[in-house]
């Protein structure tokens, strides 16, 4: 009696199932009929696809950042430096010095152009520079205490200018690489030197 039983449950859920599948069969054979017709009727072209412009221009060195209103540069001992425009507003240099790797970015903004989003530790440290006639306050945020890199920022006049690494690093290591590069950057050249 097992037996018979479990012959017929078998029985009904293959019926069940077969009944299920022509059903799909035929939902799927009614939505195709409409698309069917509609291939046979003339259609529009096609709208070409829209690219997006790449808004990172590569350019051949800092000089090509005066139309900006600013130059920055890179560490006079970078192993190699790439130079860029973002979206015709943001100069970029992106350098390698010692095996680490440095972004220094600029731009007449008041906006954070780091690009970094990170959770940076909680207590940022500042270095105060003085020159005739200004005052600049670099502000260093590390990320996982340094473990994960830092950011500079700091402003002159109307340009804003950040420097990241992503490398290890904590306050000492990135002003030490930072600091020749805003004394070139920013008037102490002019008047100090």
């Amino acid at each position: 009696m097992k037996k018979i039983l479990s012959i017929v449950i078998a029985l009904v859920l293959i019926f069940v199932f077969a009944s299920c599948k022509k059903a799909v069969d035929e939902q799927a054979e009614a939505t195709a009929a409409p698309a069917a017709t509609a291939t046979a009727e003339p259609t529009a072209t096609a709208e070409p696809a829209v690219e997006l412009p790449n808004p990172i221009v590569e350019v051949e060195g800092a000089a090509d950042f005066s139309d900006l209103g600013f130059i920055i540069t890179p560490h006079q001992q970078a192993d190699s430096a790439s130079y860029s425009i973002i979206a015709g507003t943001v100069a970029q240099i992106i350098f390698t010095l010692d095996g680490e790797t440095f972004t220094y970015r600029g731009a007449v903004t008041t906006d954070d152009i780091s690009g970094v989003y990170e959770t940076f530790d909680p207590l940022p440290q500042t270095l105060d520079l003085e020159g005739p006639g200004f005052k600049v306050s670099l502000v260093v945020k590390t990320i996982d205490s340094g473990a994960k890199g830092a950011v500079a920022e700091w402003s002159y006049e109307d340009v804003r200018y950040s420097f990241y690494t992503p490398d290890p690093t904590n306050f000492d290591d990135l002003t030490d690489v930072l600091l020749p590069i805003v004394y070139n950057d920013l008037p102490f050249a002019a008047c100090c030197g």
